[in-house]
């Protein structure tokens, strides 16, 4: 009896136990039940690995590089689109912006570089006289006693005397008054004769830079003058004044230099490698630096025909890299003074009518250039183009590209690195596909031949 109801209890909590199950599980909803299975299932695969340090070294299982680090898994869904070719990428427009991508369309302009240099005001080579004279004496006045004074052409500078000029007078003279008395008489050739030693002694103070109206003055007068003035030979400023009152001077000593600034040169400096966009004749703004508002326009007058200094040494001429050029001035308020300092802009037409972009677009590789094309549907390709001349801010490009198209001119290295990434990826892709898939069956017996072995790195 008491068995029988104890095989009763156990069928009755079966019973119950059974139609618990069954309840919970019928409110259970299915994606739950399949949870293990489905993250099994979503399992992104992975096609290989690559070197955190050098994407272009893969493998084809985990390993670490020579610093101990992983090496990143490339799943497939980041293998690239067979149909945008190797190189190629696609980028989202979130991924676009949070990049920092620009890009700029390619045109035609004449391109225009800037030369910039420094000049120095000079005198004109012409402009500048020494004075001298041409035979020794002694300085009684002096009549400019300044250094920087301004004189006019033809300005008392000071008074010379000279017993060799006294006596040049006296021969002067004489000869005069014997001609006087020979043209009283009939004889022609005492007359010519009289007429020849008197131009003789003429000639003898010209000379010493005694002017014909001074010679005029002396035969009028019949009186020798005592001391000679010696006039100033143009007009300018006494830069240098070598003597005093009193002083003996020797012939041929130099006594004052004038220089004429009411034109100047002024001498600028140009690197090696920008002498192909100078010629002379070309155009120049010259400014000071205390007014850069205040410019002056000039041309290229000369273009030095060896580099270094102005006036070339062997020794050390060729020192310095860089060509002199030389700019003519107007300077007949005197502003412009010697030993001045300007600031020199060359314009220099590099290309007309050329096919130009940014110089930010170029990928400059040390063998090749390279710019990324944006083709406006969210793709990026990579292209190599030949560039010309640079100027101020863009390339010419002479082969590659065709107006209309754009270029990347922003974030293009984080574009290029990604797309050699991509070409890498594809090319790994390709290889594998094309190698028969080969399976080896581990040997039961030998557990150690049965272990896997890392293969050394693919390196793409």
């Amino acid at each position: 009896m008491k068995s029988s109801t104890g095989m009763l209890l156990l069928v009755a909590g079966l019973a119950i136990g059974g139609a618990a199950t069954w309840l919970i599980s019928a409110k259970t909803p299915t994606h739950e039940k399949a949870g293990v299975a489905d993250s099994v299932k979503t399992e992104r695969p992975i096609l290989f690995y690559r070197n955190p340090m050098n994407p272009e070294v893969t493998s084809s299982v985990p390993m670490k590089d020579q610093m101990g680090m992983d090496y990143v898994p490339v799943y497939e869904a980041e293998a690239p689109d067979a149909a945008l070719g190797p190189g190629s990428i696609r980028l989202s427009p979130e991924r676009v912006i949070r990049s920092g991508v620009r890009s700029e369309v390619v045109k035609r302009m004449s391109l225009k570089r800037v030369i910039r240099t420094v000049g120095r005001v000079e005198p004109v080579e012409d402009r500048v006289s020494i004075v001298n004279t041409k035979l020794a004496g002694w300085v009684e006045v002096l009549y400019i006693n300044r250094t920087d004074e301004t004189v006019r052409k033809g300005q008392k500078l000071f008074e010379l005397y000279s017993p060799e000029l006294v006596a040049a007078q006296e021969e002067y003279l004489l000869a005069v008054r014997s001609l006087d008395r020979l043209k009283k008489t009939p004889y022609a050739e005492a007359i010519e004769s009289g007429e020849t030693l008197v131009e003789s002694a003429k000639k003898r103070l010209r000379y010493w830079d005694i002017s014909d109206g001074q010679i005029e003055e002396i035969r009028k007068t019949g009186k020798t003058s005592r001391t000679l003035a010696i006039m100033a030979p143009s007009d300018g400023a006494v830069t240098e004044k070598m003597v005093v009152e009193g002083q003996k001077v020797e012939a041929g000593e130099p006594l004052f230099r004038i220089i004429d600034h009411s034109r100047v040169w002024v001498y600028g400096e140009i690197y090696e490698y920008e002498m192909g966009y100078i010629k002379k004749g070309q155009e120049a703004v010259l400014s000071p630096a205390y007014s850069p508002t205040q410019t002056y326009k000039g041309r290229i007058d000369h273009i030095y025909s060896h580099l270094g200094s102005i006036r070339y040494a062997e020794a050390g001429g060729t020192e310095v890299r860089t060509a002199k050029v030389r700019f003519e001035l107007p300077n007949t308020d005197h502003s412009l003074k010697l030993g001045m300092y300007l600031n020199v802009e060359i314009q220099a037409a590099v290309a007309a009518n050329a096919v130009a972009v940014p110089d930010s677009a170029v990928i400059d590789t040390g063998t090749r250039q390279i710019v990324i094309v944006d083709n406006k549907d969210g793709t990026f390709t990579p292209a190599t183009i030949k560039t010309g001349a640079r100027a101020e801010g863009f390339y010419e490009v002479k082969s590659g590209l065709e107006v209309g198209q754009w270029v990347v001119t922003a974030a293009n290295f984080l574009i290029d690195s990604e797309s050699n990434l991509k070409a890498a990826v594809f090319a790994l892709a390709g290889a594998e596909k094309e190698a028969p898939e080969k399976k080896e069956k581990p040997d039961k017996g030998n557990k150690a031949d049965s272990a896997p072995v890392s293969p050394a790195p693919h390196i793409h």
